[in-house]
């Protein structure tokens, strides 16, 4: 069984054929998360629709930058978390890959501190963000008590990937492990029970042969992880889906 604990769901052209050529590859659920503020209501329409799916609210750091009336945007995500009963906010957190203004970057800044506090306050699991942000985005963190720290394709140095494990956080890895370096740092240093699997679909990946994202590809993150820890497939498989299902399946 497998878990794809951060997929763009509602940006695919095809969803009911993406979701169903999952379940053929024994992928159980899908954690669709927002991008755009419109994704929001999407992937709950989705949660709605389908039972292998998952929500996860919030507002990307791309689009945090240069998002209007971003106070009276961010009480209505809250206000669709607490009515739905939502227990992951993402994709937030900061970028300095794609925006370059620094003006830009406190606006992010201040959304994602909006998100991190209110995550506090319901004890929500939070799944980020923090291209070439990784030093910045991990001191904010330490400045919360959160429940559960989601670290989304992170590419920062070893040092922080340390910090990261040594403060309880997971580690999400993604299809580029067959080609990238970064990738295969992480799931060298994090622990079998700090990682997870996920398809970020629909990113376009790089390698020798390019390709897109989607869940159904969680066999071969599984497969490719446990060769690089040396374990056994179906150990590893295991026991990724269930440290997944205790962060991602929490009763109300």
């Amino acid at each position: 069984m497998y878990f794809d604990t951060h997929c763009h769901l509602s940006l695919f052209k095809e969803i009911s054929s993406t979701i169903a050529k999952a379940k053929a590859q024994s992928v159980n659920f899908i954690l669709a998360v927002s991008m755009y503020y419109a994704d929001n209501w999407k992937v709950l329409e989705l949660a709605n629709k389908y039972k292998e799916v998952i929500p996860a609210l919030g507002i990307h750091p791309i689009e945090a930058a240069n998002i209007t009336n971003f106070e009276e945007k961010l009480d209505r995500i809250k206000r669709l978390v607490s009515e739905n009963g939502v227990f992951t906010i993402g994709e937030i957190g900061l970028d300095r890959y794609f925006i370059k203004e620094k003006l830009l970057w406190e606006r992010q800044e201040t959304i994602l501190r909006h998100f991190l506090d209110f995550a506090v306050k319901n004890e929500l699991t939070v799944n980020l963000h923090g291209k070439d942000a990784e030093k910045q985005l991990f001191e904010v963190l330490s400045q919360y008590d959160l429940k559960i720290v989601v670290v989304h394709w992170f590419a920062g140095s070893q040092k922080l990937i340390k910090e990261g494990i040594n403060r309880g956080y997971y580690f999400s890895i993604t299809p580029a492990i067959s080609y990238s370096k970064k990738m295969r740092d992480v799931v060298e240093l994090v622990p079998l029970e700090q990682l997870l699997s996920k398809s970020d679909g629909p990113v376009r990946y790089k390698g020798k042969s390019p390709f897109i994202g989607e869940p159904a590809l969680m066999q071969n993150v599984i497969t490719e992880i446990a060769r690089i820890k040396q374990h056994d497939r179906a150990d590893v498989e295991h026991l990724l889906y269930k440290t997944a299902e205790r962060i991602f399946l929490r009763k109300k």
